[in-house]
């Protein structure tokens, strides 16, 4: 059975699973569960020289404690120039198989940002390459299927979502953890975006308040989504 105490995020670029998915990390981690972050793509060539490598770094850590979460790193993958190599595949699912998670989180597949679909892609695969009796290089034990995949949206909204969480308690911790970034706020106010789609997201999906949808790629189990909408109901 898939450890119930892990989450894994699957983000192409840091900061990604933040926006999309930061309030039920959140939530996550102050439930107990251990809460870990792959981030694909390495650093932007455009932040070469405006950002030094120790404070992407600070950053990149400032916001995951912020976060909650226990653990993250980086395959490092060349931005610009991201291809679905095996490489990438078997890197992600030696990292399931590792962590064994029980809930995954990823980019949807709609989204307008070319990597962010490609890493939906190569997620997918190495989700089931990581339970499969083949592909030593990633492992010598297959992993469970997760019992639940949650896509989330980062650039571009979902136009039908099939689940949402209720984020309104930890609302205020998400935007804090977001200015961690302090970098990237300076071409996108992603802190103030965050909040307001959030909101909307609150007020379509329960009425009120803050929300996050997701879509449901994968359910194992059916209890599972109704033990994950614990959270969901949680209000501050």
């Amino acid at each position: 059975m898939p450890d119930a105490g892990t989450v894994l995020a699957i983000a192409p670029h840091p900061d990604d699973e933040l926006i999309g998915a930061g309030g039920s990390l959140l939530l996550h981690a102050k439930a107990g569960r251990h809460v870990a972050v792959v981030h694909v793509v390495g650093r932007e060539p455009t932040l070469t020289e405006e950002l030094s490598e120790e404070r992407y770094a600070a950053e990149i850590d400032l916001a995951a404690r912020r976060l909650g979460v226990a653990e993250h790193f980086c395959l490092d993958a060349p931005s610009r120039d991201l291809l679905p190599r095996r490489e990438l595949r078997i890197a992600l699912a030696a990292a399931v198989r590792r962590l064994r998670p029980a809930v995954v989180y990823l980019p949807h597949a709609d989204e307008g940002d070319r990597e962010h679909r490609l890493v939906h892609e190569l997620a997918r695969d190495a989700l089931w390459m990581a339970g499969a009796d083949f592909f030593p290089e990633a492992g010598p034990e297959p992993a469970p299927p997760p019992r639940l995949v949650l896509a989330y949206e980062v650039w571009t909204p979902m136009r039908e979502f099939s689940h949402a969480v209720d984020i309104s308690s930890v609302m205020a911790e998400k935007v804090h953890a977001m200015r961690a970034y302090a970098s990237q706020l300076h071409h996108v106010p992603w802190d103030e975006a965050l909040e307001g789609l959030a909101r909307y997201r609150g007020a379509v999906a329960q009425g009120g308040g803050h929300a996050e949808v997701f879509g449901v790629l994968n359910l194992a189990q059916q209890e599972s989504l109704a033990h994950h909408e614990g959270l969901a109901r949680h209000r501050g």
